[in-house]
């Protein structure tokens, strides 16, 4: 069985039976198909650039390699630094 939405909303109800009424189509298509197209505007707006995308592969590929060459051991805790307010010492 398909799952449900309910939406309460005038407007809503209105846009999507105009929009279906002009396209022909069912409400419940009408109403996929633009959460389709939204999602899809909100992906392409936040995809990186070839030239971002390869910065960001560079720099996790830095930060593999930075891992690699970790010493055994090595922590980033430096609370031995500051006293129990977190003031420097």
């Amino acid at each position: 069985m398909a799952r449900q939405l309910n939406i309460r909303s005038d407007e809503a109800f209105e846009t999507a039976q105009r929009l279906a009424r002009r396209q022909g189509r069912p409400v419940t298509e009408v109403v996929v198909n633009a959460l389709r197209a939204y999602d899809a505007a909100l992906s392409s707006d936040t995809a990186l650039t070839p030239e971002q995308q390869a910065e960001y592969e560079a720099l996790r590929q830095l930060a593999r390699s930075a891992a690699q060459r970790a010493k055994e051991g090595a922590v980033s805790d430096h609370s031995d630094m500051y006293d129990e307010y977190g003031l420097p010492i």
